[in-house]
């Protein structure tokens, strides 16, 4: 595994969790009867945000090429990968709840939360998971 890839690879999924949280904060804004998911999935996305930021930065340190836990994170079925199309898929359907166009044709502003509460805390959870999955990588190498 090359450094870069691992950083690179963390990236991507940090921009797509940033896209996530955008349009959940238009929903938010635009959406009213559903802020507290909105709310919740966006604190979701910001606290995987973090954790993440610190896998790119230990995936920047000198000597971080030789860190297995790194090689097992962004091999081609680990965990950022699987986050990484989890999150695009999250955001296809957030991207699809959108079409603003459709709305237009008919004078209606505001937009659809696509999603039930129940799927909403599903998402959280699976976000949970791989957050979870980050954290522990975290720490196993600072032992």
């Amino acid at each position: 595994m090359e450094v870069l890839g691992a950083a690179a690879s963390v990236i991507a999924v940090i921009q797509i969790s940033a896209e996530v949280f955008d349009i959940c904060r238009k929903y938010y804004i635009e959406v009213k009867d559903a802020r507290k998911d909105i709310q919740k999935l966006r604190d979701e996305m910001t606290s995987l945000q973090d954790v993440l930021v610190n896998v790119a930065d230990l995936a920047d340190t000198p000597g971080s090429e030789k860190l297995a836990v790194l090689r097992l994170l962004e091999k081609p079925d680990g965990p950022l990968k699987l986050c990484e199309k989890a999150l695009t898929t999250l955001l296809e359907k957030l991207q699809s709840g959108s079409g603003k166009e459709k709305m237009r044709q008919f004078g209606i502003r505001a937009l659809k939360w696509p999603f039930n509460n129940k799927e909403v805390m599903s998402i959280i959870a699976m976000i949970g998971r791989y957050k979870a999955t980050f954290s522990l990588a975290l720490n196993a190498d600072q032992m």
